[in-house]
């Protein structure tokens, strides 16, 4: 190989893409795998019934015209093309009738009037992104492996629908065949066909997102929930319908409709509206403890990437080194009111908080009337202040850690699995109070200048680098000869990422297991 070194100094071309991603201290994913033992099966796009029988009616029709038509082994690029074309006309009609929530809509027909293509080619559809099927969307829900168990593998890569799907598909069907036009031209064949807007329009009176039959509705309640199978934590489906239990508990201790935000904190605190706490029976306690950690996790990454926003927007303002930003953050800290004496050392103000939440049931107890004891008071705080471009925000993000640490040592040995998802590198509950109750009686500037380096600024480089993939950068921050640099330009903005709930309740109020009006959701 004969490469041309450089004969002098030269200046990098500019990166070509912005800073990717919306994770860039890799906590994420440990969130997410919490969300998924409280409720798996689902993710936070899946909240039609509806999509789950289209995708089960796609592959049971293709394997009926398949039978009917005598082949015996199809091939990949036939289930494709059929696939393409039933998702197109479905999509088409959300776009037209600009039904939120489903992927592909904004694709547009690829001609003004008159009957064209159904291929994602035509269209300028992207498989991987706006497919119904896709990762990001109703896939993996779909699945028997990952989801509510509707398509199976089947030979030669392809899916076919369970018994579960079979019975969405089959009421889907007959809701279909309601046009006998429609669904022969276009429905009821292998052969490619064309169709104009007035088409689409027509379908979507049959099968729009919003209008799924008893039937769909009784065969989706019995796949996602099972009252039998609450407090049973060994399958997916025992831990999803216990999570829907405890969530149905709540909303059975209140009146009237409520949003899920509500219902989140509600089911958290199990607290009735009022104020009043409820009972919490046994086969949902195992549900309870494992919903208080997510939150307080949630909290817990919130700080994090609050932090890593802060110094990003100090650096920006001419604080280049991490002297510079302990010694700001500290300044917030102490004028912030945090029930701490800034001047203890910090192994004494993590016991102090330790001495006030010896248990989580003593955390959760505080939480209803102090707001610096609960995660939904402190994260509000952080967001309400961050969007005011407050710097208070920084000041509540370290306390926020503090708090987080302490909550971690309510957990016994024996428990410590609860509180260690996502491992050292992810920066686990565990890990968090490991790391902070080692460093013993430091002072809080030191305390303050380890988190910035070590948890905020030292992730942060080692998440940009393992998942540089030679062409998305990562790095929001570099460390140049005069000091810390911000490459993306201006500060990131970090949110709470959603922990499925509303999705959830969503698709339990459509199949019937609570009464849904609009966001809002009552027994």
């Amino acid at each position: 190989m004969n490469t041309s070194l450089p004969q002098s100094a030269f200046f990098l071309p500019s990166p070509l893409s912005e800073n990717n991603g919306v994770d860039f201290l890799g906590l994420r994913q440990a969130n997410l795998d919490m969300m998924a033992a409280l409720i798996p099966g689902t993710n936070n796009v899946t909240s039609y019934i509806r999509p789950f029988s289209l995708l089960s009616w796609i592959f049971w029709k293709f394997h009926g015209l398949c039978e009917k038509a005598g082949k015996d082994q199809p091939n990949s690029e036939e289930v494709q093309e059929f696939r393409e074309r039933v998702e197109i006309l479905f999509t088409w009609g959300a776009r037209l009738e600009d039904t939120p929530g489903i992927p592909g809509k904004q694709a547009g027909p690829p001609a003004d009037g008159g009957s064209v293509l159904l291929t994602f080619r035509a269209w300028n559809r992207v498989q991987s992104s706006t497919s119904l099927i896709a990762a990001l969307w109703y896939g993996p829900a779909s699945k028997t492996a990952t989801g509510l168990g509707f398509l199976e593998p089947f030979k030669g890569g392809f899916f076919r629908a369970t018994g579960k799907g079979v019975a969405l598909a089959e009421a889907l069907d007959g809701v279909l065949r309601a046009n006998a036009d429609l669904y022969s031209r276009l429905l009821d064949t292998l052969a490619p066909v064309t169709a104009t807007e007035e088409d689409a329009r027509a379908l979507w009176t049959l099968w729009g997102a919003n209008s799924p039959t008893d039937a769909e509705r009784d065969a989706f309640r019995d796949a996602v929930f099972d009252e039998g199978r609450v407090g049973d934590y060994s399958n997916l489906l025992g831990q999803r319908s216990s999570t829907i239990a405890l969530a149905r508990l709540h909303l059975s201790h209140c009146a009237g409709a409520h949003a899920a935000e509500d219902i989140r904190r509600g089911m958290f605190f199990s607290t009735q509206p009022d104020g009043n706490a409820y009972e919490v029976p046994a086969e949902l306690r195992p549900a309870l403890r494992k919903w208080i950690v997510l939150q307080v996790r949630q909290l817990q990454r919130l700080a994090l990437e609050s932090l890593l926003s802060w110094c990003e927007r100090r650096i920006i303002g001419g604080l280049y080194d991490t002297a510079g930003l302990t010694s700001e953050a500290e300044r917030l800290f102490r004028a912030h009111s945090s029930g701490l004496d800034p001047n203890d050392p910090l192994a004494v103000m993590i016991g102090k908080l330790d001495t006030q939440i010896s248990s989580v049931d003593d955390f959760v107890a505080r939480g209803r009337s102090d707001g610096l004891f609960s995660p939904f008071a402190l994260m509000d705080e952080i967001q309400k202040a961050f969007k005011a471009k407050d710097e208070r925000f920084a000041a509540i993000s370290f306390y926020a850690l503090f708090l987080c640490a302490s909550f971690a040592g309510c957990f016994a040995e024996n428990e410590r699995t609860q509180i260690s998802v996502g491992g050292a590198s992810r920066l686990s509950l565990f890990h968090l109070r490991k790391r902070l109750t080692a460093l013993g009686d430091v002072s809080l500037k030191q305390a303050i200048l380890f988190v910035l380096e070590s948890m905020v600024l030292s992730q942060h480089f080692a998440t940009a680098v393992n998942r540089f993939d030679g062409q998305n950068q990562r790095l929001r921050l570099s460390i140049e000869e005069g000091g810390l640099i911000s490459l993306a330009g201006k500060p990131w903005e970090p949110t709470v990422t959603e922990d499925r709930l509303p999705t959830i309740l969503e698709l339990a109020g459509d199949c019937g297991l609570i009464n849904r009006t609009g966001k809002a959701f009552q027994l």
